[in-house]
């Protein structure tokens, strides 16, 4: 076992010997024996005892009570004071620097040898205290969590640094008063923190957890969780719990659900998707596929009316096969992020007009009557194949639900110096209201027949909008049943 280091600090030599000698024969190792506050300092720093023995009245430009004060700022070590007498001056000064005990002079060798080991075993346990002390505010400081103590009776609270830093405020703005904590709750929450507070006062619980916001003083809204738990005795309550910042955890669990919903979404959305290819991408290939082998088969017997009408055909469900496919790729690309947006400065009437050339044919079969009015400055700032893709769409889907003989109103203009507006009305059959909250939803089966009885998907739509809001712009759509449907885009100018 390592014997106990000690110094000695007696500026009388016989006195210093005399305790020196009792102390080697108690089996304790006297590190250095000085007579002066300069050289108490110097040996206690560089022998580094374990306990000095200090003469409170030292000679000299250093007194004992200066010598403690300066050993004590740099190096935690127990000191006992030696002492004759001491006036009550002497004894407050003496009192600051935190000595372990006091002997007075002249002692015996029992007497130091049980201040001695007091000492040391108050100084341990204090230094472990502190140390855990320590652990704690570590674990708390990294956990985020702030301790505190309410007393009912006195309206008092009593709470710890983690617990300011919690709120942002400095340690000047502590205090005790609860009211002062109220301005830093949300009036709905500090509602229910009131109920379980008074539940616990009540008697009607012992403890309580949940979760509730705090304001700290900069204005922040962050997550906590709090418990606390009562604590009687000698017939008073008082209430002791803890606040942990859990607002990191309750950011993870809300983007966790929004991947949950991303992926529910994107299951239903991929489960259409396959629909529509097993579906509306199979019926016109049996189309084609009949009709080309009746003209490979009957064709000799076949008026030329009827092998018109079967060629037509043909056409009509590869246009839409086409169409279809179209918008599968550019859906699938877009989806998969594979589709980028180059904005570019382009004229909207330019690509009007090139998608009018492209339907042209289309409109004077159902003789469809198109009017267009362009402004020819209508200029806008957007990636010019999307803004084409949204176009194609819109006017194909005119001449579907339009029936023959009626007019489709075509129109491209300036709304402001901010953005341009392109809008396509029909007065074809109109869109349900039942179903138009679903319209730009692929994860909704919609299927509107054309008026020659083509089929729809919706997903020119649902592309529509993901391309339009992709480039900064909006679509909206006003349709009654039987009255036809409006669709106007509004596009970004810069």
């Amino acid at each position: 076992m390592n014997k106990i280091k000690i110094l000695i600090v007696e500026d009388e030599a016989i006195i210093a010997r005399n305790i020196e000698s009792k102390l080697l024969k108690a089996g304790y190792d006297v590190v250095d024996t000085v007579y002066t506050g300069s050289a108490a300092i110097k040996s206690a720093l560089e022998k580094n005892p374990d306990i000095i023995l200090l003469d409170i009245k030292l000679k000299g430009e250093i007194g004992g009570i200066e010598a403690a004060e300066k050993i004590k700022e740099k190096k935690d070590i127990p000191v006992i004071y030696l002492t004759s007498y001491t006036d009550e001056d002497t004894f407050e000064k003496a009192k600051l620097t935190e000595p372990a005990a006091y002997l007075a002079k002249p002692f015996n060798l029992d007497e130091l040898n049980r201040i001695i080991q007091l000492t040391l075993f108050n100084h341990n346990t204090k230094r472990e205290l502190l140390e855990t002390k320590r652990r704690y505010e570590l674990a708390v400081n990294a956990g985020k969590t702030g301790v505190w103590e309410y007393i009912p009776s006195e309206r008092k609270t009593i709470v710890d640094s983690g617990f300011i830093n919690l709120f942002g405020l400095s340690s000047e703005q502590n205090t005790t008063d609860a009211d002062s904590w109220i301005n830093l709750v949300p009036m709905e929450d500090l509602e229910v923190i009131n109920s379980k507070l008074n539940e616990l006062i009540d008697g009607k619980s012992e403890s309580y957890s949940f979760e509730h916001r705090i304001k700290r003083v900069d204005g922040t809204i962050r997550w906590v969780l709090s418990k606390g738990k009562v604590v009687r005795a000698a017939g008073s309550i008082k209430i002791i719990g803890t606040l942990t910042d859990i607002t990191e955890l309750k950011e993870t669990e809300k983007k966790l659900k929004q991947y949950s919903n991303d992926l529910k979404n994107s299951n239903v959305a991929k489960d259409n998707l396959f629909s529509i290819i097993a579906h509306d991408l199979r019926n016109p290939f049996h189309t084609i596929l009949g009709a080309s082998e009746l003209l490979a088969s009957y064709s000799e017997e076949m008026t030329t009316e009827e092998i018109k009408e079967t060629a037509q055909n043909i056409y009509r469900s590869a246009c839409n096969v086409y169409n279809l496919l179209v918008n599968l790729l550019e859906w699938s690309r877009f989806q998969s992020g594979k589709l980028e947006v180059n904005k570019t400065l382009f004229n909207l009437c330019e690509i009007v007009n090139q998608v009018l050339e492209l339907y042209e044919e289309q409109a004077e079969r159902k003789m469809i009557i198109i009017h267009s009015r362009c402004d020819d400055s209508c200029n806008v700032y957007a990636d010019k194949y999307m803004i084409e893709s949204v176009v194609r769409n819109l006017i194909s889907n005119a001449i579907k639900f339009t029936p023959s003989g009626k007019s489709i109103e075509i129109e491209c203009k300036n709304i402001n110096d901010d953005f341009a507006e392109f809008s396509v009305k029909d007065y074809g059959v109109g869109i349900p209201t039942a179903i138009q909250s679903k319209l730009f939803q692929i994860d909704s089966q919609i299927s509107i027949k054309g008026t020659e009885q083509e089929k729809g998907t919706g997903l020119g739509l649902v592309l529509c909008k993901d391309f339009i809001e992709k480039n900064g712009g909006s679509i909206s759509f006003e349709s009654a049943v039987g009255k036809g449907s409006l669709f106007k885009v509004n596009i970004p100018k810069k």
